[in-house]
């Protein structure tokens, strides 16, 4: 899936415009791997704008939150799918808009910045922009209250440009434009093909040739040996009276379907929770100013390893930057709220041979039986194969391969489908789907797709023109050349 998504990565980019805002809600990884050096804070230029570390930085970790909202992403599968170019092609998109705005003349002045900044609830108190809570929500997120009000003097100026920008309606006959390519089917046949059925060998020499030229990118992880303190929601014993008083200040929250405030009773559990977090944030704090106080042996001691999941991978957000001896505030986390003390810190080191050597061989044993299972499909593709007919299938099939997950379906499905080869393969991971077009043929018109949906394709479609246009108006420099597609 991983190749697929490498392959189409633009088809991934959903959205336009870059959502400022949620940079706030976004939680934290360890971005050590994105740290350009301190040469300079640009890591490329279009038109005259710039894009800093710090921008890519905040959106390379918003869509690494998008796209680990199971918690399986970690910082190398994220390499490999190449986040870090997804996130500078938004960025030098989100650039050529503002290039675009500021030559027609349009600006964003303070007030607006200012009554954009005051409607984010994130920041309110009682209904009302409160700058102590403003300051420190960006305090919390690592984000310098001019680096977040330039983002959004940025974002209005953008959404200025959004307003010029022609409505999508769509004609009939566009309508039926769109929904051709539904109707037409194809009759086929396919052979699977997967790296399991290939043999590989890989012998010592080519191990050390390969760590030789490439010993810099297997590395022993950042260590920490912290001292620490976990303060849990579920140990925390609310009074009667705490509860109630809760639900009296925020029943507002608490509405049945017509609307209607439900009764303490009905949401008592909820009451229950939220009261307990605000008892272990409060102790937690205690335990913050008491640990900071206290010398070694006050808390636990653990040895943490960059990416271990105990606390969860937003805890070394905050150890990347902490020096010996600091002591953390209070983190929240799946339990309740960590305190912590770094007692020591090691720096990434180069592996030796012998500890990368079983990374290695994996590595080489796959590259060799992709390249073999790629070998094999092309040879399949000249000559005739045998495989298993499907019959006549279309775009909204939902045909059940014994041999595919449904995820990968849709994929061969796209592809096939979009081909315009009688023949050719699909790769899908460690698998490769051969296929042969026998037969097309055009269906029955179809009424179910919803209006909304092409309205939205039509515009995407005028967006990446108008797209293409920018970028012959604007020239982009890539002074960080690693991230370029």
């Amino acid at each position: 899936m991983i190749d697929w998504m490498q392959k189409h990565k633009k088809w991934l980019v959903i959205t336009i415009w870059i959502s400022t805002i949620s940079f706030i809600a976004a939680g934290m990884v360890g971005w050590g791997s994105y740290s350009f050096g301190l040469n300079t804070s640009e890591i490329a230029k279009v038109g005259n704008v710039k894009i800093t570390q710090i921008q890519f930085q905040n959106y390379y970790r918003q869509l690494f939150n998008q796209y680990n909202q199971d918690g399986s992403l970690d910082l190398t599968k994220a390499k490999e799918l190449g986040l870090d170019k997804i996130a500078l092609e938004q960025l030098i998109r989100y650039a050529l808009v503002e290039n675009f705005a500021l030559d027609l003349g349009l600006r964003v002045d303070q007030k607006e910045v200012f009554d954009e900044i005051a409607r984010i609830e994130a920041f309110q108190k009682d209904k009302k922009f409160d700058v102590a809570i403003y300051k420190e929500v960006l305090k919390q997120n690592n984000l310098k209250p001019s680096d977040f009000e330039e983002e959004v003097q940025r974002e209005l100026l953008i959404e200025k440009v959004a307003t010029l920008l022609p409505k999508s309606y769509l004609t009939d006959l566009e309508k039926e434009a769109f929904l051709m390519p539904l109707r037409i089917e194809d009759e086929v046949k396919i052979k699977v093909l997967q790296q399991s059925q290939i043999k590989a060998l890989v012998d010592d020499k080519e191990i050390k040739e390969f760590w030789e030229k490439h010993k810099d990118q297997y590395q022993y992880p950042t260590e920490y040996k912290i001292e620490y303190i976990i303060v849990t929601n579920k140990d925390q014993k609310p009074t009667q009276d705490e509860l109630l008083a809760l639900y009296d200040e925020t029943k507002s929250k608490y509405l049945d379907e017509k609307g209607n405030i439900k009764s303490f009773d009905l949401v008592q559990n909820e009451v229950l929770k939220e009261q307990q977090e605000i008892l272990a944030e409060d102790k937690a704090l205690r335990e913050y100013v008491a640990l900071k106080k206290a010398q070694k042996g006050y808390g636990k001691e653990e040895v943490l390893i960059e990416g271990d999941k105990k606390f969860g991978v937003e805890v070394f957000e905050q150890l990347e930057r902490a020096n010996i001896g600091d002591v953390l505030k209070p983190l929240k986390v799946k339990e309740g709220f960590l305190t912590l003390r770094v007692n020591e810190k090691k720096l990434p080191s180069p592996k030796s041979l012998e500890d990368a050597k079983a990374e290695i061989k994996v590595h080489l044993l796959n590259e060799k039986k992709q390249i073999a299972l790629l070998d094999r499909a092309k040879a399949m593709i000249k000559n005739q194969f045998d495989g298993t007919n499907l019959g006549y299938i279309h775009l909204m099939e939902q045909k059940k391969i014994s041999s595919l997950t449904s995820q990968e379906w849709q994929v061969f499905l796209a592809n096939v489908l979009g081909s315009s080869n009688k023949r050719g393969y699909v790769l899908l991971g460690e698998k490769v789907v051969v296929f042969e077009i026998l037969n097309q043929k055009l269906g029955q018109k179809t009424q179910k797709v919803n209006r909304e949906m092409l309205e939205v394709l039509k515009a995407q479609i005028i967006d990446e023109e108008f797209y293409k246009y920018l970028r012959n108006q604007y020239k982009i420099t890539y002074i960080q050349e690693g991230l370029r597609n």
